[in-house]
């Protein structure tokens, strides 16, 4: 709609301007086809509501919807391209209306140009916190003068919101989530959202758009919304708040400590968030690992760009995690790229986060023993300088037991296909591999296409039980260690098609399996699925809990 001008005394400046302005445009029929013409209104920053991640550059109707946008604490740029049929110089006047009762009409001409794009800054300090704005503009080039634009209107919110933290009384702990409550409010254009952190240097530029792939900025509704946040060390920790109101208009950060006590969940192979239990972990659409059905926003465990080799996602790398290289409570990553000559370690964060940093690399054994522990030579034996031809890799646990020691699992060791033949590495220096690897099976290529899987304790004894199913029929047979803690013996491992049937999963049907220990709480790993979208389907072990479990098949999936 066209407003009814308004009668107001100017101020002496702005009164100058429009005298000048009225001397240099003498009246002309606007229907005049050689007068010039002004299109494509647009604010900078184009006025909006952050909160519902809408905008637009000219507002022409602040009667509907929810009305003109608003623009924060800034100055305006006005823009439009001014444009004459016979390419003479324009000079363009932008008008400001205040469009509040008694509201004046200010207006301000750029110079003569022929260049189309034009525009003026509206000062922050000439708008009025609260306000409610119109502009328009027109151009003439000293003879003709073209008719206005239609008037783009925009809100104004000068005032940050504000921000608060707030948790329950009760005991927060290591590795259990705790819910706290964020909140804001704002007089102005109203809260939109809220971005919450652990370290308290926020970055610019975030906005509530991020929250589609950010679980960490989160809309406000109602002014308030509950996070779960879970402690990955003891002691002080501290949650870290900003919020944005509509205008885009940011609070000053605010934060809340409080104290995590040390977890009391047992350390368990196969955990990386130090909840005490073990996870699985698969790629998504995107190439992201994460864990079945968390929340596809959340922070991935790890990022599908940081997955080794060229194609920038996980489902086309070997990964596996089952214990540490180093001293940590919970799993780190070990993963290696088809043709790769190098082994990747990704720390754990202590939340369940690998990729926060960049991995360090894994040294190659370069001593090679048989089964009875005499030293062969390695390039007769089929392994080679650097990782390029292992085709299978699996985090295994203890060689010589997997029972906790004072609250700490003993350090994982792996194993390894290479040329077709099944060799075992412990760990050596932190971070890091022993430089002595073992043939478990014969100087033959009988390994060669086998899936490991490394469940734990599976087999009746204090020794981790191998998996493996063959790339022909999908059987998954399972190997047990002998002899004792000092001296044991892996000649179950040397035929992997010697070893008892537990099922059948064909590689069709089942592309990726795994397993990772007891998912279902009942006392005996189980195995698990995924299909390419990373939906896991789990087949609960069945057998005997007393005094090691013992797993002798698999109940129908769960």
């Amino acid at each position: 709609m066209t407003p009814t001008p308004v009668r107001v005394a100017l101020p002496a400046a702005a009164l100058a301007v429009a005298l000048g302005l009225a001397a240099a445009q003498p009246a002309a029929a606007a229907t005049d086809p050689a007068a010039p013409t002004v299109t494509a209104p647009r604010t900078s920053p184009a006025p909006g509501f952050a909160g519902e991640g809408l905008s637009s550059d000219c507002y022409t109707d602040p009667y509907s919807g929810s009305g003109a946008g608003w623009v924060g604490l800034t100055d305006v740029t006005t823009r439009v391209t001014a444009t004459s049929p016979s390419g003479a110089q324009l000079r363009t006047a932008f008008q400001l209306w205040d469009t509040s009762y008694g509201g004046g009409r200010t207006e301000q001409s750029t110079s003569w140009s022929t260049y189309p794009e034009v525009s003026t800054v509206l000062s922050r300090d000439l708008l009025k916190d609260g306000g409610q704005y119109a502009w328009r503009a027109r151009a003439t080039d000293g003879k003709l003068t073209g008719p206005y634009t239609a008037w783009c209107h925009f809100r104004v919110d000068h005032t940050p919101p504000t921000a608060e933290v707030t948790t329950d009384t009760m005991p927060k702990k290591v590795g259990v989530e705790a819910t706290f409550t964020l909140k804001g409010t704002d007089t102005g254009s109203e809260i939109a959202c809220a971005r919450w952190q652990d370290t308290p240097v926020f970055g610019v530029g975030w906005s509530c758009s991020d929250g589609a792939t950010d679980s960490r900025v989160v809309r406000l509704v109602d002014g308030s919304a509950d996070i779960r946040v879970k402690p990955t060390d003891w002691g002080t920790q501290s949650v870290h708040l900003q919020t944005m109101d509509n205008a885009g208009n940011v609070s000053q950060p605010v934060r809340l400590d409080y104290y995590a006590q040390p977890s009391t969940a047992p350390a368990a192979f196969g955990d990386i968030d130090a909840d005490g239990r073990p996870d699985v972990l698969v790629p998504d659409a995107a190439g992201n690992l994460r864990k079945p059905g968390s929340n596809p926003s959340a922070t991935p465990n790890a990022r599908a760009g940081a997955a080794p080799g060229e194609s920038g996602s996980w489902a086309d790398v070997q990964y596996t995690h089952r214990g540490t290289l180093g001293y940590q409570r919970v799993d780190d990553l070990l993963a290696h790229a088809p043709g790769s000559p190098y082994l990747s370690l990704y720390d754990n964060d202590g939340a369940g986060h690998f990729t926060g940093q960049a991995p360090m690399t894994v040294s190659k054994p370069t001593v090679c023993r048989n089964a009875q522990r005499l030293t062969v030579d390695c390039g007769n034996h089929g392994l080679g300088p650097d990782w390029s031809k292992v085709t299978q890799i699996a985090a295994y646990g203890s060689p010589r037991g997997d029972s906790a020691v004072n609250g700490f699992l003993p350090d994982t060791s792996l194993l390894f296909v290479e040329n077709g033949r099944l060799w075992l590495v412990e760990r050596g220096f932190s971070n890091d591999l022993d430089d002595e690897a073992v043939l478990l099976s014969g100087n033959d290529t009988r390994w060669a296409g086998y899936e490991l899987l490394t469940p734990g304790r599976a087999q009746g004894t204090d020794f981790p039980t191998l998996w493996a199913r063959s790339p022909q029929d999908g059987a998954v047979r399972a190997f047990s260690v002998t002899g004792t803690p000092a001296a044991p013996v892996f000649s179950a491992f040397a035929d992997p098609a010697a070893g008892p049937v537990l099922t059948t999963l064909a590689p069709a049907a089942h592309p990726r399996v795994g397993s990772d220990g007891d998912l279902t709480g009942d006392g005996l790993p189980d195995l698990w699925s995924a299909d390419a979208a990373g939906k896991v389907t789990v087949f609960p072990g069945t057998g005997t809990t007393t005094e090691y479990p013992t797993v002798t098949g698999f109940a129908p999936a769960a």
